[in-house]
């Protein structure tokens, strides 16, 4: 089993956009922007963690993804509301398009391909630091 972290805010792979070039080709583009640059991240931590070759052979992914809680949750003491949000909901990205990301950097690094992967779980949660990461784990 292999663990690391990755830092930084985490970004949906959504679907594509389509548009024609002028010179009529089709071209696709990520719907979000950060995560060409955040698929580069996962890929640099797996790579400080994980030495050896992509493996050929199946593979378990635990994801556990960690956001800053909003202001809006505490009132002005500091104090955590007791109506905040125990989980992440709306805005914070589908959890399974945050995880395709993930699998996405993963590939030609841990796994030839991500269809190697066998076992998926996936978490969102509040953290209790000012910072937000993804905590991946894996087993082979």
């Amino acid at each position: 089993m292999i663990e690391f972290r990755v830092p930084g805010i985490a970004a949906p792979q959504g679907s594509k956009k389509a548009f024609r070039t002028r010179g009529g080709r089709i071209a696709l583009v990520e719907s979000c922007a950060r995560v060409k640059p955040y698929r580069a991240n996962v890929a640099l931590a797996a790579r400080a963690a994980w030495v050896d070759a992509p493996t050929n052979g199946t593979v378990g992914v635990s994801i556990a993804f960690t956001f800053i809680r909003p202001a809006s949750h505490y009132n002005a003491k500091g104090v955590l509301r007791a109506g905040a949000a125990t989980h992440p909901g709306k805005g914070i990205g589908d959890i399974d398009k945050l995880c395709r990301a993930v699998l996405d950097g993963l590939t030609g690094v841990i796994y030839a391909d991500d269809s190697q992967v066998v076992s998926l779980v996936a978490t969102k949660a509040y953290g209790n630091t000012a910072e937000s990461c993804i905590s991946i784990y894996i087993t082979h």
